[in-house]
């Protein structure tokens, strides 16, 4: 665990600024991984809703961990949850990744992983939890999140529980990438001991079609190393710590916009 998840899980006792926010962890969110069931009931009194961060174990270029969208995925949950109020669901870092082939992945097939998320969504109704929030870190997760609210309604009744599936990339203004200037000053913000910058290095192939069309490639198992040539897609070079402090700001502050929307 890196240092920087270790100071926000400390939060929890001491309240300090964080990115700007200060995240009152004691009243409005909780660590799961870290509660006993006696905790867990008297905090239920003040927060009915629960974050499940989702990522992923594959490659990401010679200078980033193959945790990379795990880290991303939960440090923002965390941030999420100090300023929505809610509870925190350990990551789950199994996800989609047939496409990094035959380069580093875990990967579960897409009935999988929404087996397991409708099966924890629905414990989480039953434990009386009214809302809850599946972030993604991982964008070969997207097809298999996307019917999860349809699956757990049709085993909890809709006005007990609702579920939003949120892809946190989507609420940059910035382009994604794979390993590339976002995710590599994302985790350099967030765990910059895990960043190895004198291995970056940009795709070696170049990438000449739409994004469009790659999004349909991509979808194909052992694709990514071939089209990027070395598994990123951007300039990681390009990549800073202070670019990925901004880049949390604005993705926690929209996903915090979004999430009031939605209740």
């Amino acid at each position: 665990m890196s240092k920087k998840i270790k100071y926000l899980i400390s939060l929890k006792k001491k309240p300090k600024v964080v990115n700007g926010q200060k995240a009152a962890y004691c009243i409005m969110s909780a660590q799961v991984f870290d509660m006993t069931d006696y905790d867990f009931r008297i905090t239920l009194k003040k927060i009915k809703r629960a974050i499940i961060p989702v990522g992923s174990l594959e490659q990401h270029g010679a200078h980033l961990p193959v945790s990379t969208d795990s880290l991303i995925a939960e440090y923002i949950a965390r941030i999420l949850a100090a300023k929505i109020g809610a509870f925190v669901l350990p990551v789950i870092s199994y996800g989609v990744s047939f496409e990094h082939k035959p380069m580093f992945n875990v990967s579960l097939h897409n009935s999988t992983l929404s087996s397991m998320l409708c099966d924890a969504c629905v414990s989480l109704a039953e434990n009386n939890i009214r809302e809850i929030i599946i972030l993604n870190g991982h964008h070969g997760n997207t097809g298999a999140l996307q019917y999860i609210p349809q699956e757990v309604q049709s085993k909890v009744p809709a006005r007990l529980i609702k579920i939003h599936t949120m892809n946190y990339w989507q609420l940059m203004t910035q382009d994604f990438d794979h390993a590339g200037e976002v995710e590599t000053s994302l985790v350099l913000a967030i765990a910059p001991e895990l960043v190895r910058m004198d291995r970056a290095m940009p795709n070696t192939k170049n990438l000449s079609k739409s994004r469009a069309a790659y999004r349909s490639l991509t979808n194909v198992p052992g694709s990514f190393p071939k089209i990027t040539g070395n598994g990123v897609w951007g300039d990681p070079t390009k990549a800073s710590a202070s670019k990925g402090e901004r880049l949390v700001k604005e993705i926690t502050a929209n996903l915090t916009k979004a999430v009031v929307e939605l209740s």
